[in-house]
């Protein structure tokens, strides 16, 4: 009895240490050693820089976190890579610590990109009010030189095609409140169905700030992290697979 307890808890242990490898980290940033740029153009060479780009020096990194004073709009912008062949990786989760002062509402916006970066591409940043230049990451919409990427591209939530407008954002979050955010966003529906993070060239994070008149609500955002995992009966199965191997084993 003793032995199959152990052959169960190690089949256990082995089929969370499969799912768990099925995780790939689309962006991990704490804020100990990323930066933030002022700058009102994102260029292609930005990508994979860990630096945030904004168009003005109210977003920075300082004391572990990226801070914004809100007496002004505008928005700061990340681009990673993504490499990933795994087609099961069919959701994304998102998580971060915010913190929003009165008179402030902080907005975010996520979009994958399915194509290259175009080597013209020199989208915006500089737009406010809580919107950003969406259109200018879109080769469908930009022109030369604010060309975007060369494949079709998708908000992370709903698989929409991006725009400027704030009701396109993935959250909000309104003057005078502070928490964790995290939720997960199902993508297997997006291009018309069978998507995945295979199909994903690049991820996008955009933080975007509109300031009221006063001004007096500053942003701290701290451990943001975005995540490509499987759907749950996709990790289950995984697990199950490594627990029907020890089994065979065993026998």
């Amino acid at each position: 009895m003793k032995t199959k307890i152990t052959s169960l808890v190690t089949a256990g242990i082995l089929g969370t240490s499969l799912a768990s490898q099925a995780v790939v980290a689309l962006i991990d940033d704490d804020f100990s050693s990323s930066t933030a740029v002022v700058d009102t153009r994102f260029n292609k060479g930005d990508i994979d820089t860990d630096t945030w780009r904004a168009a003005s020096d109210l977003w920075t990194v300082s004391g572990g976190a990226l801070t914004n004073a809100a007496t002004a709009g505008g928005s700061t912008h990340l681009i990673n890579s993504v490499s990933s062949t795994d087609t099961s990786l069919t959701q994304v989760t998102l998580s971060f610590d915010y913190s929003v002062g009165a008179g402030t509402t902080l907005y975010f916006y996520s979009t994958l990109f399915t194509g290259e970066a175009a080597t013209s591409m020199a989208a915006r940043t500089s737009k406010t009010d809580g919107t950003f230049w969406a259109n200018d990451f879109s080769n469908q919409w930009g022109s030369a030189p604010f060309k975007g990427f060369e494949g079709p591209e998708y908000n992370l939530t709903g698989g929409s095609t991006t725009s400027s407008n704030t009701a396109n954002a993935v959250t909000s979050f309104v003057g005078g409140t502070s928490g964790t955010f995290s939720q997960t966003y199902d993508i297997s529906g997006f291009g018309g169905g069978d998507f995945s993070i295979a199909d994903v060239s690049n991820v996008l994070a955009v933080f975007t700030v509109n300031a009221g008149a006063v001004g007096d609500g500053a942003i701290s955002i701290d451990n943001f992290n975005m995540t490509a995992v499987p759907e749950p009966s996709s990790a289950a199965l995984l697990g199950l697979g490594g627990f029907a191997l020890i089994l065979r084993r065993r026998k």
